[in-house]
């Protein structure tokens, strides 16, 4: 029996009352170290998948868009020239 569970034994049933408050606590801080760590891999699981996604958009989708930009400018250059060669005519 280690020093601190006689001193508390030796108060009688004070003594068991604050040894089994001291077990919960212990019981409740072993929980929520548990619980901390799970939610920390869940954390880190989540931010691996969301950097994933970023790559994903930037290398597929950044293209995409730049070829519709491409594509629109394209398209408003052609209708100014329509419009230029109409007001010639």
């Amino acid at each position: 029996m280690d020093p601190v569970t006689g001193v508390l034994i030796q108060y009688g049933a004070v003594g068991v009352v604050a040894l089994l408050a001291l077990a919960a606590v212990r019981v409740l801080f072993t929980r929520l170290s548990a619980e901390s760590a799970r939610e920390s891999e869940r954390a880190d699981r989540l931010e691996e998948e969301l950097r994933k996604l970023n790559e994903t958009v930037r290398s597929e989708y950044v293209n995409t868009i730049n070829t519709a930009a491409r594509a629109i400018s394209d398209a408003t250059r052609a209708i100014e020239d329509a419009r230029a060669a109409a007001r010639r005519s």
